[in-house]
């Protein structure tokens, strides 16, 4: 699988995206829908389904960072 960014600043990267995102649904509400195409409103559905793994993810991954610390400090 191809990865757009690298692995240093994916997360910056992804954040800068999300805000351009967010900011569109701001300012559009609704009409962002349904102003996009059929293949866009897909994607706009596997990135809300994508949103909901992340935050659960990175739940995990927070509790595991932190037992990391107190494990080792």
């Amino acid at each position: 699988m191809s990865f757009p960014n690298m692995s240093y600043c994916m997360f910056q990267n992804t954040r800068a995206a999300m805000n351009q995102l967010l900011g569109a649904m701001e300012d559009e509400g609704g009409a962002l829908l349904a102003d996009m195409s059929a293949d866009e409103r897909r994607a706009f559905n596997e990135l809300f389904n994508q949103c909901e793994a992340f935050l659960e993810l990175a739940q995990d991954v927070q509790a595991d960072f932190e037992e990391m610390e107190k494990d080792f400090g």
